[in-house]
């Protein structure tokens, strides 16, 4: 059985974990390394021996596309230790793409000392010594290049174990997210043959994990989507809008992100809440979700709102895996609008922006392993059983899923064309001040009939003379027609004549 045969990513994980290095799984300025876990033990014969394997073309391809151009990655050879022989095998440590290939046609099957055996397989001695010894405890990817198989000698009662151990890692923080490929691929050799494989990939730490999911958002490094182990409680459903109800000049779509939920509409239509209508896409491949009670939270970001949500009906019933559940309506109340003039952005970018997290939450979730998953599972492992690695566990009771929300309300123009209009009186206004105060105006004046001129600024002097040179008083100019001032005692006669 498989999972006899499979001492992998459950049993191995939990030997990882329970390894004090895990305490300083996050560091997060720390690069990615991308460790590639080879198997060469006996029960990989046919993929070296067969002379039409494309096994390590297979492996040279996934580095390619699972890895940056120039980055450094790590491939190492895994069996069991045993004596000299070692697990893991340092293969290739680098960037040079030369190199790594020289040094995966250099991977052969492992043998046992001391005579022709080939070597059994270890995937906790794998997994501990690769994040130990490679990574020291820091985030890393692990690639693990398996047929799914361990040593035939585990016992029903290791068998047992392994599903403990599942279940508990599903609950260990340590490791973010696991993901398989299986691929197809039929070599035969002498002593076994095999009718495909399984690729899987593990994100030790967060960084790892947000890495792992560009990829696969990507991808990368496969097509086809891969089946999730971990984790079984987020990401479930994602919500496409297809339509509002009832609402004028209201509208939902997805944004250029493909993420966020855009809610757009006018602030004169002032609705007290939008419903929206769609659908849920089962994004747990490969499970199928039976049935599972929904509700909706909305937590507005950066503002004290408190927003009720709804959705409707509450219940998914019978959803495949990646196919689309009945009709459902989202309700979501409106949270009270601004004053077009209490934020300069409203009026410059005409309109109200904010975000929003939408959470949704399935509880009770009844998860069934996809029949067409089990389908392509039995053609590349026939005879063997899926592995309980597959079967959901007690974390997949609940689960949460975040969606941004964008609420985009459109304010009218008008207020941008009044403001504009005030800012070019006021810059008018201005301009003449500016002239008004810094240009001499000409004043034609008479001091006991005698004419004579002077040139005088606002909020200035000019002395007032007469024909004999004799200052007698003077001229003061505020904005408008100076005004005369006498000395005291001067009894002569001074007239403004323009």
């Amino acid at each position: 059985m498989i999972c006899r045969k499979l001492k992998p990513i459950v049993f191995v994980v939990l030997a990882v974990l329970l390894t004090p290095v895990f305490c300083n799984a996050e560091v997060p300025k720390s690069p990615v390394l991308n460790i590639f876990l080879v198997q060469n033990s006996g029960w990989m014969e046919p993929f070296y021996s067969d002379a039409n394997s494309k096994f390590k073309s297979l492996v040279g391809a996934v580095i390619g596309k699972a890895s940056q151009k120039g980055s450094e990655v790590l491939v190492a050879s895994f069996n069991q230790s045993d004596g000299a022989n070692k697990s893991p095998l340092l293969a290739y440590r680098g960037s040079d793409q030369g190199a790594l290939q020289k040094a995966l046609n250099d991977i052969t099957l492992a043998r046992k000392p001391g005579g022709n055996a080939l070597a059994d397989t270890d995937f906790k001695e794998a997994i501990v010594g690769a994040i130990t010894q490679y990574s020291s405890g820091k985030p890393c990817i692990l690639w693990i290049f398996t047929n799914n198989k361990n040593s035939p000698n585990n016992s029903e009662e290791t068998a047992e174990k392994n599903k403990d151990f599942y279940n508990w890692i599903q609950n260990e923080e340590s490791i973010k997210r696991i993901v398989a490929y299986p691929y197809p691929m039929a070599v035969k050799g002498s002593h076994y043959q095999a009718n495909g494989m399984m690729i899987y990939a593990m994100a030790y730490g967060i960084t790892a994990n947000d890495q792992l999911e560009r990829l696969i958002a990507a991808k990368l490094p496969f097509e086809d989507q891969p089946a999730r182990l971990k984790p079984l409680n987020a990401d479930a459903v994602t919500f496409l809008p297809t339509s509002v109800s009832k609402q004028k000049d209201m509208s939902a779509s997805v944004g250029a992100d493909g993420n966020t939920l855009v809610l757009n509409f006018n602030s004169s239509t002032k609705p007290a809440k939008a419903v929206i209508n769609g659908v849920f896409r089962n994004d747990f491949f490969p499970y199928d979700i039976n049935s599972a009670n929904v509700s909706l939270d909305v937590r507005f970001l950066n503002e004290n709102h408190g927003i009720n949500a709804e959705v409707h009906p509450r219940k998914l019933v019978s959803v495949l895996s990646g196919k689309q559940s009945e009709k459902v309506s989202v309700e979501i109340a409106i949270p009270p609008l601004p004053s077009i003039w209490s934020n300069p952005d409203i009026i410059f970018k005409s309109g109200y922006h904010t975000r929003a997290i939408m959470e949704f939450t399935l509880s009770d979730q009844s998860l069934d392993i996809s029949k067409e998953f089990i389908s392509k599972m039995n053609k590349l492992f026939p005879g063997d059983p899926l592995p309980d690695i597959f079967v959901p566990g007690n974390s997949a009771k609940n689960s949460v899923t975040s969606r941004p929300l964008l609420v985009s309300v459109e304010y009218p123009v008008w207020p941008l064309l009044v403001l504009g209009l005030l800012s070019l009186l006021l810059l008018f206004t201005l301009a003449w001040f500016v002239s008004a105060v810094t240009r001499a105006k000409k004043y034609l004046y008479s001091v006991n009939g005698i004419q004579g001129t002077c040139l005088i600024k606002a909020f200035s002097a000019c002395a007032i003379y007469t024909d004999k040179g004799t200052q007698i008083g003077t001229f003061k100019r505020g904005l408008g027609k100076p005004s005369v001032e006498l000395n005291s005692g001067c009894n002569d006669s001074v007239t403004i004549l323009n």
